[in-house]
């Protein structure tokens, strides 16, 4: 005669325990809604006034003309997978597009001043667009360099020539970015191409070599690859 043994009575206890908290766990937890994604506005720091994204340092990439072809001391911030992307002293994982989206958050309305006749035209001197100047709310443009305990302003870490010096403005340009595609954030002229843009010189100043910038030999930059954070800030 076959003879079968039963469970013990204590294991018969600890399964039906664990049948009856799994059911209870099934019961709390059940099925539920997925919550809706996140928007991906990358890593941008929102203030009341001001945003923050990270970035690169590339000193190269801003001074170097390669045979009299590049764009030296022109892009200052730009999209890391924007065409400008190799000649901007600042490389930034944010796209232009989702800085302009962030700024215009803030309150800010673009200037959109500017037509891609300003660059397109830059070589014709009996054109007035490439003398045509940035508009926009003004936006104080600052690094926050690493062990400084304040973000460090545009004078101290570039020189201009030129002497005219910064004054930077929300330019926006939203329609030029598909045909533009630089993935340009901050460029040192009234460009087109920039979300931000000086007043204080033209692409015709440009052209005419009114002022190249270029980093100061005493910038408190990190070396080339050093991160930093460029802020933002309405004025």
């Amino acid at each position: 005669m076959e003879i079968r043994r039963l469970p013990h009575p204590l294991l018969l206890t600890g399964l039906a325990l664990l049948g009856a908290g799994v059911a209870a766990w099934a019961i709390v937890s059940g099925p539920r809604s997925a919550p809706p994604p996140a928007e991906d506005t990358g890593p941008i720091r929102v203030g009341s006034r001001e945003i923050e994204v990270p970035a690169t340092v590339s000193r190269t990439a801003f001074e170097r003309e390669l045979l009299g072809m590049g764009m030296p001391g022109y892009h200052l911030i730009v999209w890391k997978d924007g065409g400008a992307a190799g000649a901007a002293l600042f490389r930034t994982e944010v796209s232009d597009t989702q800085v302009l989206d962030a700024v215009e958050r803030l309150g800010a309305r673009p200037g959109d001043a500017l037509q891609m006749a300003t660059w397109e035209e830059r070589k014709d001197p009996s054109s007035k667009a490439p003398d045509q100047v940035i508009a926009g709310p003004p936006v104080e443009v600052l690094v926050r360099v690493p062990g400084r305990p304040a973000p460090v302003p545009l004078d101290q870490i570039l020189e201009d020539p030129g002497r005219r010096g910064f004054d930077m403005r929300f330019g926006g340009h939203r329609a030029n970015i598909p045909r533009w595609k630089s993935g340009c954030i901050v460029c040192l002229y009234s460009c087109p191409g920039s979300k931000v843009g000086n007043a204080r010189y033209t692409v015709r100043d440009w052209v005419k070599g009114t002022t190249r910038f270029r980093v100061r030999k005493d910038a408190p930059l990190p070396a080339d690859g050093g991160r930093v954070g460029i802020v933002l800030r309405l004025r």
